[in-house]
């Protein structure tokens, strides 16, 4: 275990990113998220008056996904109020299946959602009351934290998908282990950890150097590290070869490489706060230049004519 990263954390953790500077209770405001969708659910029970489907809707909507994503562990894993969450949810899929569903499980739009309407009833079968204050005693008992921002990050972002702070979201040709280990490094980084983000970020980084070398040199070799593999480029780029790496990638990987990397191969080495936000940022820039070089040269293989190929046919 390296010098600054925590010892593991065992049992519920609860923790929502804050970036006001007085903060807040975190549990507090999970739970008032849930509570004014929950409180329109109840509104519905008490006005005793069948409910439209369009305005029905949301709040179940909303209270049925955020079920969803509690029951799975996000963004945090229940463990007394699990049973409630589970018998809320029950209820709330079965008014979907028979209001708003069609044959096929998928939201029927072909209904008159302005016309047709949940019965007011239904709504009183929900154990609302049930489960918000088991969810609200669970989360009192929590540990909690206060996440400052970090330089102009927006804090939940940085946790949820650091991905999204270097502009590599959603991107096809940005998966696997290389999207995995960036939203490693930016959860280190909001959490300040600043060696394990600088070492997630850097793995980032030779995971898609590795597909790099492939385009542009061929197979990679039994050790397939970072030193190896970007001199193999840095000789091919100063050779003229053909495809040729562009230069800027490589002096951006080398800074990379010379500066960062090797240091984080010692046990005993450290990076502080800065350091570790100029490594992150470094690998987004490195990664995005990469990929954009991968790109090009697959646009040129496709546009590529074979010598003597008669293209008036």
């Amino acid at each position: 275990r390296r010098k600054d990263q925590p010892r593991p954390i065992t049992g519920g953790l609860t923790f929502k990113a804050i970036t006001a500077p007085n903060g807040a209770n975190i549990a507090g405001d999970l739970t008032v998220d849930f509570g004014s969708e929950l409180a329109l659910l109840r509104s519905f029970a008490a006005k005793q008056v069948d409910v439209p489907l369009i305005e029905a809707w949301p709040p179940l909507g909303q209270v049925q996904d955020k079920l969803v994503r509690l029951l799975q562990g996000h963004p945090v894993r229940l463990e007394v109020s699990a049973g409630p969450a589970k018998a809320l949810l029950t209820e709330l899929n079965a008014i979907r299946e028979r209001h708003f569903d069609g044959p096929d499980g998928v939201l029927n739009f072909d209904k008159n959602w302005a016309v047709e309407k949940v019965p007011a009833w239904e709504f009183t079968l929900l154990p609302l009351d049930a489960f918000q204050n088991v969810l609200a005693a669970e989360f009192n008992g929590s540990a909690t934290f206060f996440v400052p921002q970090r330089w102009g990050y927006h804090t939940p972002t940085l946790i949820m998908d650091a991905a999204i702070c270097a502009d590599l979201a959603g991107r096809p040709d940005f998966t696997g282990t290389a999207l995995v280990d960036l939203r490693e490094a930016g959860k280190c980084l909001a959490f300040e950890m600043p060696t394990a983000c600088g070492f997630h970020a850097a793995r980032s980084v030779e995971a898609i150097l590795q597909r790099y070398y492939e385009v542009f040199i061929g197979p990679l070799p039994e050790r397939g590290q970072m030193g190896p593999l970007l001199a193999k480029l840095e000789k091919a780029q100063e050779a003229g070869a053909l495809p040729r790496p562009d230069p800027r990638t490589l002096r951006t990987l080398r800074e990379i490489k010379d500066l960062d990397r090797n240091p984080l191969a010692h046990p005993d080495a450290t990076l502080d706060m800065l350091d570790a936000k100029a490594l992150f940022e470094l690998a987004g820039i490195a990664i995005s230049r990469m990929l954009r070089d991968i790109l090009l040269r697959s646009a040129q293989q496709l546009t590529a004519t074979p010598s003597g190929a008669n293209i008036s046919s």
